[in-house]
């Protein structure tokens, strides 16, 4: 579907990632825009995990002209045109009917790969079919180990490259945002949710319109089939009963019975990184979810050097959480990362012009990318180590006297 001429201009305002989430937050509902946004409990390490990037400082090389820095590399021998992946992120089809589809044909067409949720939109069948490579899918322990095994035969059928399994949703974090706003995950039409969450939506026509022509779906789509009845659970009736993370025995299981790359989403510490070595995986996601999970979690970026400095010349390492500028992946990638993953900044632009502002906003970073390394004097992504870096230690050394 075409953009209109209101979603272009808009999208021509979106220069960085603030454009993108203040227009966001004009456009979808209060509970649905602070899902998204927001982390848990005192969201202390939501805000480190972007704080942590902005106490970096770059190192550069003057009287040097790149005309055309390279950005593209691999992964696990599969080639991207730059180290920016689409994260998991689950419950899209709120945000937009293009959804999770939407996100993987942008990540396509940008040259990049998409990581499908376990709590998509859309089947993880639907998703592999609607876009002709670079799929990779992150895996929950849905309704135990069969619900785990289940996901992982049918990602194996659908043809997908990788599986990323996410350890840190052991119960469900306190988001006291959702609370306060009555948002329980639950976005059926019915009383108890035209009380609370009406209000919210009315003086959004737009964003309700087109939730009401997609059906109004808030549905667990890969559950399908798993329960006794054949419908998807809702998120509530997913709930918490059971830890939805795998093991570290389910991801040997994982390991055993799939025979692509495995990585293990959620790793913060060097004994976790061997840990996943030991079991065999091939990389790991330097990650805190977001900042949604354990408050008080370190940022990412902070514990990064640590998970290198423990695997890095042995397994794929991969970072998360806090990314908003093209800049952000050259730190990302100086302190030894191989790829970073965006979840907020391409959910914002899919709320404003669904795959078309996912594409917006992947070019944005590409863009922002290539001008910085011109202005570094870095010819290549594979350049980048720490001494790009003027302060590559600690978080002390990098908030303390030298820098101020």
């Amino acid at each position: 579907m075409a953009l209109s001429k209101f979603q272009r201009i808009r999208l021509a305002k979106v220069l960085n990632y603030e454009d993108a989430r203040r227009l966001a937050r004009r456009t979808l509902p209060r509970a649905v825009f602070d899902y998204v946004d927001g982390g848990s409990e005192d969201e202390v390490t939501m805000r480190r995990n972007t704080e942590g990037f902005r106490d970096l400082r770059f190192s550069p090389r003057m009287g040097v002209w790149v005309e055309e820095p390279k950005l593209s590399t691999t992964l696990f021998g599969q080639s991207i045109s730059f180290p920016v992946l689409a994260a998991p992120c689950g419950g899209l089809r709120l945000i937009h009917p293009h959804a999770d589809i939407g996100v993987a044909r942008a990540s396509a067409s940008a040259g990049t790969i998409h990581i499908a949720s376990s709590a998509s939109g859309f089947s993880l069948e639907q998703i592999a079919e609607s876009s002709p490579d670079r799929h990779w899918f992150q895996l929950y322990r849905f309704m135990g180990r069969p619900g785990m095994e289940n996901l992982v035969n049918r990602a194996k059928a659908a043809g997908y490259q990788a599986i990323v399994a996410t350890v840190d949703t052991q119960v469900g974090s306190k988001r006291e945002r959702n609370w306060r706003n009555g948002f329980s995950y639950s976005m059926r039409v019915n009383v108890a949710n035209a009380l609370k969450l009406g209000p919210q939506v009315a003086p959004r026509p737009f964003w309700l319109a087109r939730y009401v022509r997609d059906g109004m779906p808030f549905q667990l789509a890969n559950t399908a089939g798993m329960t006794r009845d054949g419908v998807p659970m809702s998120m509530p009736e997913m709930g918490y009963r059971e830890s939805n993370s795998p093991t570290w025995e389910d991801v040997a299981w994982v390991r055993q019975n799939f025979d692509g790359p495995v990585l293990v989403k959620g790793v913060l510490t060097a004994e976790d990184a061997r840990r996943a070595l030991e079991l065999g995986c091939d990389g790991v996601v330097v990650s805190n979810h977001g900042g949604r999970q354990l408050d008080g979690a370190p940022a990412t970026i902070d514990v990064l050097p640590e998970v290198v400095a423990a695997v890095g010349d042995r397994m794929e390492i991969l970072v998360d959480g806090g990314v908003r500028r093209g800049s952000d992946v050259l730190k990302a990638l100086a302190l030894g990362a191989k790829a970073v993953l965006i979840g907020r900044p391409y959910v914002w632009g899919l709320a404003l012009g669904g795959q078309d502002g996912v594409s917006h906003v992947l070019e944005t970073l590409r863009a922002e990318m290539k001008r910085s390394m011109q202005l570094m004097g870095c010819s290549s992504v594979h350049d980048l180590d720490d001494t790009w870096l003027a302060h590559a230690g600690s978080a002390f050394e990098r908030t303390g006297s030298q820098l101020s």
